[in-house]
């Protein structure tokens, strides 16, 4: 395996998937975040005092976007390595299910089972991908972390 991957098929356009995860980040995953809109960026996610430092490595529009972790740094004392993010990779892949919906093949490359973090990352991104993004993009009601 070479990460943690799910698919999730979500009632929505492929273009509105693609701006979710690019312009509104916000809606789903955490307040706490920057645009993923433009190659080259350099993103932040904030979850308290855990955050990431995020690269947009590829966007092609409706298709596909491809986020570099450069710096991750998770806050649980019940972990030992509070960085075992940094150099993995997230990717989207969406394609047209029907008339109006996406199917969306999420991985998380180089979030493997034997990292420290993977039962709270994989509970983490299990909840965002299926109880928070689907939601927002079917009823427009998403689940975020509300970052203060």
């Amino acid at each position: 395996m070479i990460g943690y991957s799910r698919t999730v098929e979500i009632d929505a356009s492929t273009e509105a998937v693609y701006q979710a995860i690019t312009k509104g980040i916000t809606q789903w995953w955490t307040t706490g975040s920057g645009d993923a809109s433009k190659v080259g960026t350099v993103f932040t996610t904030r979850f308290g005092k855990t955050y990431n430092h995020i690269k947009v490595g590829q966007l092609i529009a409706n298709q596909r976007v491809q986020w570099d972790i450069e710096e991750h740094f998770h806050d649980n004392e019940a972990l030992t390595r509070d960085d075992e993010w940094t150099g993995t990779k997230i990717l989207w892949n969406l394609s047209p299910k029907g008339e109006a919906a996406t199917k969306l093949e999420f991985t998380h490359e180089g979030l493997v089972e034997s990292m420290e973090c993977w039962q709270i990352c994989e509970a983490g991104w299990d909840f965002f991908l299926f109880e928070s993004l689907k939601p927002f993009l079917e009823s427009g009601k998403g689940q975020p972390f509300q970052h203060g």
